[in-house]
């Protein structure tokens, strides 16, 4: 029974390893990926033809090779043979993105919210959820949730609903991943920018958050805030930090609401918020009327705390994130301290992360594909 057993674990890996090896390099031939696994072309064969069987995998047909035009033919995942719920959780969103197998958004929704969230709001939006996946139930893999602020060493988050993963897994009853939504994108980045394996990711906007991946692995640490610097303590008898109870954390000090305070009350009475305006839009109006000075501020403190942090993690390769560092002339100012303040990083060491919009939106669906594809 042990030797039956331990074969099918062998089988069930093996099978988890040639879609994991599509879903790295797409589409490819038998051949090619028993080469690249190791496995005899008998066993791949035998394998393949049952992932067909399943759905999970799909020919597409013979493509030529050599001089005798001996054909291969080629498979590939069956990218809707199932599906991946995310639920994303910022200050006063909520987001509902449904992605396959492929990473590719397949609906989407959004709620708005005023803190803090309730629990009967979020069983209403179930509800939604729900009904909208019913039709798809015996082809849904899982629920990745991605919050705002901590997460401690049993899951339960900080700052929101403690329990927020077993009320979504109970009403959904999905097998359901949470993690803090700055590491969910830094693994999104890791899992869809498939070169980078050592980065640390920083995110401005609203607060301050960042995350390590090194080795291809996400560096947690002891209390899961490896490598965040947005609540170390930066200046001395300033603003109280309302996520980590700290005086004059970094966050504090640079985040949007803070800088929106600080501008001049006339120029806000005379530029009020406009509707459905976000905050770092408004704040890049107000800046206008003082040539980014305060906004500079704020960015040559953050960039000197990235600064100790990147000699601190000897790390070369800075990625960083968020709607207002989409701004050009913003990523240059951030960019131009940082590279003032280190030593060790240069231009080419930092870069904004290429379709962030698009990560963020995938990064909670992402969290059950990893799992899926066994990364």
């Amino acid at each position: 029974m042990v030797t039956g057993m331990n074969m099918e674990n062998l089988k069930n890996n093996n099978k988890i390893a040639i879609l994991s090896y599509l879903n790295r390099n797409g589409e490819s031939s038998r051949k090619k990926i028993a080469e690249g696994l190791k496995l005899t072309t008998a066993t791949l064969t035998i394998l393949t033809n049952e992932l067909i069987e399943e759905g999970i995998v799909k020919e597409l047909g013979a493509l030529t090779e050599g001089k005798v035009g001996r054909k291969q033919i080629l498979i590939d995942i069956n990218q809707n043979s199932k599906f991946s719920i995310g639920i994303e959780i910022s200050r006063n969103n909520i987001y509902y993105n449904l992605i396959n197998l492929k990473a590719e958004v397949i609906e989407s929704n959004t709620w708005k919210y005023i803190e803090p969230l309730s629990e009967d709001y979020l069983i209403e939006i179930l509800k939604y959820i729900q009904e909208k996946t019913f039709s798809l139930k015996n082809l849904i893999l899982g629920i990745g949730i991605t919050v705002y602020g901590g997460l401690d060493e049993n899951d339960e988050w900080k700052i929101g609903i403690t329990n927020i993963k077993k009320i979504i897994e109970k009403n959904l009853n999905f097998p359901t991943f949470i993690q803090n939504n700055i590491r969910a994108l830094a693994l999104a980045e890791q899992y869809l920018n498939k070169k980078e394996k050592n980065f640390w990711l920083v995110k401005y906007g609203p607060g301050v958050g960042a995350a390590i991946i090194m080795n291809g692995k996400l560096v947690e640490g002891y209390k899961r805030m490896a490598g965040d610097i947005g609540h170390i303590v930066f200046e001395e008898n300033k603003e109280v930090c309302k996520m980590c109870g700290q005086i004059g954390c970094l966050e504090s000090e640079i985040n949007f609401n803070k800088t929106i305070k600080d501008f001049d009350s006339k120029v806000k009475k005379q530029n009020p918020i406009l509707n459905n305006e976000k905050d770092f839009e408004y704040i890049l109006r107000l800046s206008k009327f003082d040539n980014n000075a305060k906004l500079e501020k704020n960015l040559e403190k953050l960039a000197k705390a990235i600064a100790i942090g990147a000699g601190i993690l000897d790390s070369n390769k800075i990625i960083l994130a968020g709607d207002i560092l989409k701004e050009k002339e913003i990523f240059n100012i951030l960019e131009k301290y940082i590279i003032k303040n280190s030593p060790i990083l240069h231009k080419e060491d930092i870069i904004f992360m290429d379709d962030y919009v698009e990560k963020r939106k995938k990064s909670s669906g992402i969290l059950v594909l990893k799992h899926f594809y066994n990364y």
